[in-house]
């Protein structure tokens, strides 16, 4: 994933450890690309509510998965 980076985590009262973290950009954009997935497939008749896809939920999903490369 692109727009990552590595951070300390402090845990506390035993040793920390580095966790990879999303840049606030690429953060916002793969959850706007997945909300917008979401809120078609749950309110599209065609979609069956995520037991199949219409053409625009898979293009929604092709973005989603886009923005999280």
């Amino acid at each position: 994933m692109t727009g990552t980076r590595w951070e300390w985590q402090d845990n506390g009262s035993s040793s920390g450890r580095m966790q990879r973290v999303a840049s606030t950009g690429t953060y916002h954009r793969i959850q706007t690309a997945y909300r917008a997935y979401i809120d078609h497939a749950t309110t599209c008749d065609d979609c069956g509510h995520g037991d199949k896809r219409c053409a625009e939920a898979d293009q929604l999903w092709r973005a989603y998965r886009t923005a999280r490369t």
